[in-house]
């Protein structure tokens, strides 16, 4: 191979993308592409149960006490840490993913009626939780089961991130924690250890590292093994749950975008083959 060849060769291979180019512009296309068409970041809200309603009208909204009642309307369609809502304001906590205002939550007990959900709130003695919620029962008992369902808005999905039970004054083993996605069970665990005496942990703490997701959600905490007169000393707090939004329709700006990183990438593809092509015939 003459020396004027190997010049031309090189200036060849000079002027032609290199594959680390092509991978490049592959990846900015497909970066970009995603950044217009990727809907907002999964969201969660956690219900931290610090306002009641008025038992006498039920219409005014103040702090949680002792033995309140938690009205239906609290935890649906979160938009914000404090959300304006007919006599007063709700709160609620939130840690770094935002709110919830595609899901409704409905939170009973197997005691619930129609005109009540058969739950109570109570501020302090559940291990160190403040403002917690149980399932009451008649006279003195508790209920057997308590239940939380998250419905989302069509197309969306519900994520369940996890939840804090604590015992009043005491541990307690009660018969499990359930999470169901209609009759399919995402989650079960039997014979749970609630933490709530003063000698070692005051809460137990159920956490998902993958949050179980589905269109609508039910969790259930199983205290049928306990006595009815004990069955609310356990109580429920800081439920974190979320929301995902559907998946994105391309939009056409996105899909050219798309298209046109494909092109560049094949263009490159074919004149790196070209210049190979043509430094092994002069070679040859």
């Amino acid at each position: 191979m003459t020396a004027s060849s190997a010049a031309r060769i090189y200036r060849e291979n000079r002027l032609t993308p290199s594959e680390d180019d092509m991978h490049r512009i592959l990846i900015r296309c497909s970066l970009l592409v995603f950044l217009v068409a990727s809907p907002a970041l999964a969201q969660a809200t956690i219900l931290t149960f610090d306002q009641e309603r008025d038992s006498a009208t039920g219409t005014l909204v103040g702090p949680t006490t002792s033995g309140g009642r938690l009205r239906a309307d609290y935890g649906d369609n979160v938009t914000g840490a404090a959300m304006a809502v007919p006599g007063g304001v709700f709160t609620y906590g939130e840690a770094g993913e935002g709110f919830t205002p595609d899901v409704s939550v409905d939170i009973f007990s197997a005691t619930a009626t129609a005109s009540d959900a058969g739950v109570r709130l109570w501020q302090t003695g559940y291990g160190d939780l403040v403002n917690v919620l149980f399932g009451d029962g008649p006279g003195t008992a508790g209920a057997p089961l308590l239940s939380v369902r998250f419905t989302a808005a069509p197309g969306y999905m519900v994520d369940l991130y996890g939840f804090e039970l604590a015992g009043f004054g005491s541990d307690y083993v009660i018969a499990g924690v359930s999470v169901f996605a209609g009759s399919v069970s995402l989650f079960s665990q039997n014979g749970v250890l609630v933490q709530g005496d003063a000698f070692d942990a005051q809460r137990t703490s159920i956490a998902f590292a993958t949050p179980l997701s589905a269109p609508e959600l039910l969790l259930q905490v199983d205290l049928s093994n306990l006595s009815p007169g004990i069955r609310d000393n356990v109580g429920l707090d800081s439920i974190r749950f979320g929301q995902t939004p559907p998946p994105p329709v391309p939009e056409p700006t996105s899909a050219l975008l798309l298209l046109a990183g494909l092109g560049l990438t094949a263009t490159a593809c074919h004149w790196r083959r070209r210049a190979r092509r043509s430094a092994w015939c002069e070679q040859a």
